[in-house]
């Protein structure tokens, strides 16, 4: 796709998936808009709310330190009525990379996409196992 193209909402969210396995947090982030606002209503021990580019860039900052990393999985998009929502269901194969344990979480993401960035999105992962992970 040329590099000024817009993605669609799926395109979005597939781009953000592997973007995040390959640890290309550059391009991750540039997915977000710059008032966009990520909730993580499952996060322990209370939500996650990031609000706009920057502070969504730190949240990754932090998740490209951890010595982990993603293999995504059994990868679903579902279209929604309104065109610049989709629903992503996946998992991840999440390594720790100091000695190979391994554990698979479920996610549900709802995206919305305007003009080929997110715009807001909540975020549903199972923070319980990345928690016992990286403990």
């Amino acid at each position: 796709m040329p590099d000024n193209a817009v993605r669609d909402p799926r395109e979005v969210f597939e781009l953000l998936l592997k973007s995040l396995a390959d640890r290309d947090l550059t391009t991750a982030a540039g997915l977000y808009a710059d008032d966009a606002v990520v909730r993580q209503p499952f996060a322990k021990p209370a939500e996650v709310v990031l609000t706009g580019r920057p502070e969504i860039e730190r949240h990754f900052a932090v998740f490209g330190s951890a010595p982990i990393t993603l293999s995504p999985m059994n990868i679903e998009v579902h279209e929604t009525t309104d065109p610049q929502v989709v629903v992503g269901e996946w998992d991840n194969t999440v390594t720790r990379t100091t000695d190979g344990t391994t554990v698979t979480t479920h996610n549900i993401a709802v995206f919305c996409v305007r003009d080929g960035r997110v715009v807001w999105s909540r975020d549903y992962h199972d923070h319980a196992a990345l928690a016992g992970l990286l403990s």
